[in-house]
């Protein structure tokens, strides 16, 4: 019995025939549209870089549901292979004076 390549027309009707992967700035504006999409993550200050697959997520966010909510778009991102997370919480005082005990 004979193997056959995955570039062999006969699959082509399952979906082999494109075996590639995602070029990077592909997966960085798939990315840059889930992110802007994304009710939570929508105003965010977040910067992204995608090298060999690799998303880096830089930035502040407004809390740590932001946070989370990037990262989890990233994983969900088709050729997306690893995520790294270095989004910090820019915790925002409410006045001048800090936090008031109750």
């Amino acid at each position: 019995m004979t193997q056959r390549s995955p570039r062999d027309p006969d699959y082509e009707w399952f979906g082999l025939a494109w075996a590639g992967r995602a070029a990077d700035r592909e997966i960085r504006a798939f990315l840059l549209d889930r992110l802007r999409d994304n009710r939570v993550t929508r105003w965010e200050d977040v910067r992204v870089a995608v090298e060999r697959g690799e998303v880096t997520l830089t930035g502040r966010v407004s809390s740590t549901f932001a946070r989370r909510a990037a990262e989890d778009d990233s994983w969900a991102t088709p050729g997306a292979t690893e995520v790294h997370n270095h989004l910090r919480v820019a915790i925002l005082a409410v006045s001048r004076d800090g936090p008031r005990a109750a």
